[in-house]
């Protein structure tokens, strides 16, 4: 097992971390991204620039920055420069339409809106204009908006002008004294990352430098990097994993990150042969995309050594032993984590074997413990009995912003935090993320992980995806309904899967209905689209009753 080192930055906000690797490994490369390299050195100047800039346009401690742009170096030049002056970064998701963006820069009182104009096909003013129609109309830097009244800058790292906007170039250019106020600590907040929730109204998680810096350390030291490794990054920065835990990961031990804006399978096999990439982290679907293209063969993919694999689409049967065997990453495991608690929360010691490597967990992270406990009653599980996974420790959230109500409700009277997943504990050490806690199916005096049924529906050759969800039922309270993806070209009946499934699960698991689809609805979020579960259920809910009526 991996013994973690004494923390160098067990009490370091990350401005005071990128300073200290800025002397420690100026001339090294800590980003590189298309034609660009940065270095550790060149990385602490952009930083430091941006932020003289910020704070010319009044921009301190405890303003909200809110980042609307895909993946590209000045993201984090934006982040750590907040990290200077103790302003807080509101992390916005590319994707983002009017609806989102209108109610998180509001709820979040964010000043200061950094974007980019176009990526590809997609116009960002286009959904801006929709938030704040009176923009082109106002003088950049005194905006008065009915809608937005803390809004006073929108920053567009772009060559072009636009009515209303700074030039992100123009911005760099102003200066102020850097020494006019204290600097941050540990324990103010970094960032505001929001919930991507399908069923409500996202929520701001509060996470302090303490919550994810050192975090970011141990996680490096529990995956070995060191100064000379390079890891391959595509996951967007708005969220937990691709925009706080991977980069500090990663240039905490002076490493590099290669940076992708967007994620293309061709791309990263050229990435991963050229740079001599050894670690990649990946969702489902882009392990998917890379294992599906022609020309996978073709490239070296011999230098990678590890990465995690999420499962945020619904995964595949066989997707884990695919990226340990066929892509290469030879010490690939499957973490968990969340928002409130940081990615990574519990992780795998790359020593272990990779049956044990591909279940969700295993290990808290160094400062985090986990219990298990029903649901119902707050009773401590036994080892095998599965109840809800809760958290305490420094990696964990003080709360959601402005949100007295919600951040009560998250918390047990001792200090817990409550997830709100499905959890297990083997009697080995080891805590296993089975699914969440609502999505569990309650059949008859079980509860059954839609996950556990998914996994082995999808065990079937002609299925590629599988999605479960309950319905009332008059005998077993809830009964599981299955929405299946068929691989390409083949073709099952409903009494062929479920005789496939007789003899094998519990009778009780083998759906009361499946249904042959396309898709499913999905939502995006921040490292890919999720399944909306809850409108797939009333689907499901709907077609039952229509079924039993005719």
């Amino acid at each position: 097992m991996t013994t973690v080192s004494p923390n160098p930055f067990a009490h370091a906000t990350a401005a005071a971390m990128l300073d200290a690797l800025a002397t420690r490994h100026g001339a090294r490369e800590a980003i590189l991204c298309g034609a660009r390299r940065v270095t550790f050195a060149a990385f602490r100047a952009s930083v430091d620039r941006l932020a003289r800039g910020l704070a010319a346009l009044g921009i301190g401690r405890g303003d909200t920055v809110a980042i609307w742009l895909p993946n590209r170096p000045e993201w984090f030049f934006a982040q750590y420069a907040c990290a200077r002056l103790g302003a807080v970064v509101v992390a916005l998701n590319p994707r983002y339409r009017s609806h989102e963006l209108t109610y998180i820069l509001g709820q979040a009182d964010v000043t200061v809106l950094l974007m980019t104009d176009h990526l590809g096909g997609v116009d960002y003013f286009e959904t801006l204009h929709e938030v704040v129609p009176e923009l082109p109309r106002s003088v950049p830097g005194e905006l008065d908006l009915p809608t937005l009244p803390r809004l006073r800058h929108v920053v567009v790292d772009a060559d072009d002008p636009y009515p209303g906007c700074h030039r992100l170039g123009d911005v760099l250019d102003l200066d102020a004294d850097l020494r006019a106020s204290p600097p941050p600590g540990p324990d103010d907040v970094f960032t505001l990352l929001y919930t991507s929730g399908t069923t409500s109204f996202p929520k701001g998680a509060m996470i302090t430098h303490r919550n994810c810096v050192p975090h970011g350390w141990n996680v490096g030291e529990v995956l070995r990097l060191t100064a000379d490794d390079r890891v391959l990054h595509a996951l967007p920065a708005a969220g937990t994993w691709g925009g706080v835990n991977v980069p500090l990961t990663t240039w905490s031990h002076g490493a590099c990150l290669v940076l992708m804006d967007t994620y293309d399978p061709l791309r990263a096999l050229q990435l991963i042969e050229r740079e001599r990439c050894t670690v990649w982290n990946a969702v489902d679907t882009m392990v998917t995309a890379m294992l599906e293209h022609p020309d996978l063969d073709r490239y070296d993919r011999s230098s990678l050594r590890t990465g995690g694999l999420g499962s945020t689409g619904g995964g595949a049967h066989g997707l884990f032993e695919a990226f340990v065997e066929r892509i290469g990453v030879r010490y690939g495991y499957e973490p968990y984590g969340m928002t409130e608690l940081n990615a990574m929360a519990l992780f795998h010691h790359l020593d272990e074997p990779p049956e044990l490597r591909k279940l969700p967990g295993v290990n808290p992270a160094p400062g985090l413990e986990v219990r298990v406990v029903h649901p119902e009653t707050g009773a401590l599980s036994q080892p095998g009995e599965e109840g809800e996974l809760q958290f305490r420790g420094e990696c964990v959230t003080r709360g959601y912003y402005k949100n007295p109500e919600a951040t009560a409700a998250a918390f047990t009277p001792d200090g817990w935090f409550r997830s709100g997943d499905l959890g297990v504990q083997d009697g080995r050490g080891h805590t296993i993320f089975k699914g969440r806690l609502r999505e569990t199916l309650r059949i008859s005096h079980f509860m059954v992980a839609p996950g556990e049924i998914e996994v082995f529906l999808m065990s079937h050759p002609d299925v590629a995806q599988a999605f479960v969800v309950g319905v009332p039922d008059p005998k077993l309270n809830e009964a599981p309904v299955a929405y299946v993806i068929l691989k390409e070209g083949a073709f099952l009946t409903e009494a062929a899967l479920r005789a496939f499934a007789r003899g094998k699960i519990a009778s009780y698991k083998i759906p009361v209905g499946i249904r042959f689809v396309k898709d499913v609805p999905r939502t995006p979020g921040p490292h890919g689209d999720k399944v909306q579960r809850g409108k797939l259920r009333e689907q499901a809910i709907r077609e039952l009753a229509r079924g039993r009526a005719e």
